[in-house]
């Protein structure tokens, strides 16, 4: 973790559209290789243009891009193949109480049942995000194939966190300052609907 930061703004007073954002400090911060989780990926892994979101499941605006705008990037470039999509988790922590026994979760499925449970868990979660539950986690858990009861336990348990802190620290070196920190073909862009679609559009066709 960064060792000077401030008060990050809670997720229920984010506008829809908005960035959860502060200051994360100047030093770099240090990543344990170890702990660094298996990247989730959907799309087609070696696709020459690459987009990486990284998401806080306990922020308003990450919930707003992943009901409201992913589908979208799923329907025109993922389901074609025509992209690479990275997650990569960055917990604030936007909620103290769920933003990371919520990435647990998700790691959890991920670990049982792989990287397209992974993205058919968060997709759903956040459809909960208002009223996170562990039982809501364990039922998602269960429709997505996984042990329900495992991915409740790890949730709870916070079994990923060693390696949630480490995909912060890595997110922190590479220049995240808000989430979602959406990048396109190596650069940031606003996370509203238009920008991303005209981002992955526009670097598609500089590599045709």
């Amino acid at each position: 973790m960064a060792n000077s930061r401030r008060q990050f703004i809670g997720a229920a007073g984010i506008a829809a559209t908005g960035l959860l954002a502060g200051c994360l400090g100047n030093e770099p911060a240090e990543v344990d290789e170890d702990a660094l989780l298996e990247v989730p990926v959907t799309g087609d892994p070696d696709a020459e243009v690459t987009v990486t979101v990284f998401e806080d499941f306990g922020c308003g605006a990450c919930g707003y891009f992943k009901t409201q705008i992913f589908p979208a990037v799923h329907e025109r470039y993922i389901e074609s193949e025509r992209i690479r999509f990275e997650h990569r988790d960055f917990p604030i922590p936007a909620s103290g109480d769920w933003s990371y026994p919520v990435a647990s979760a998700a790691r959890s499925v991920q670990a049982q049942e792989g990287n397209e449970a992974f993205f058919e868990f968060t997709s759903g979660v956040y459809q909960h995000q208002s009223n996170y539950s562990y039982d809501i986690l364990e039922q998602l858990g269960d429709e997505v194939g996984a042990d329900g009861s495992e991915v409740r336990t790890d949730a709870e348990e916070v079994a990923f966190e060693d390696g949630l802190d480490a995909d912060r620290a890595h997110g922190e070196n590479e220049g995240v300052e808000s989430t979602p920190w959406i990048v396109v073909d190596g650069e940031q862009v606003d996370n509203s609907e238009l920008p991303v679609l005209s981002a992955i559009d526009d670097a598609l066709a500089e590599h045709e």
